[in-house]
């Protein structure tokens, strides 16, 4: 697409788009999804249940290496409810890329 959002007709092609679906679109171009990210992100969230996991291994105790597994265990729920709450999004940037592959195209934006 070029930068004009004017189609054939003179209409807004970027009409068709929802603010909602624009939101998502302006949130989605400036966030970060590197792989780096997403690991430190989850050592960061591991470390700490990791460590007393650790520890409560090496000193033999059984309270500290159950705080460990509880706390993983509550980390791997959040990961799962999240995934269902970003599961909304992904059915939103569908909608949204289906729009724009009904965009009709002019000449000179083909390649």
């Amino acid at each position: 697409m070029t930068t004009s959002s004017e189609g054939h007709d003179g209409t807004d092609q970027y009409r068709r788009f929802t603010d909602e679906e624009i939101r998502l679109m302006r949130l989605w171009s400036v966030s970060d999804v590197s792989a780096a990210r997403q690991v430190s992100a989850q050592i960061a969230y591991f470390a700490t249940p990791a460590v007393f996991g650790v520890y409560g291994l090496a000193t033999g105790s059984v309270v500290i290496l159950g705080v460990a597994f509880v706390c993983i265990l509550l980390l791997l729920a959040w990961g799962l409810v999240s995934s269902f709450r970003d599961q909304r999004n992904s059915i939103l940037m569908q909608s949204v890329c289906a729009k724009i592959l009904a965009m009709p195209e002019t000449g000179d934006e083909r390649r």
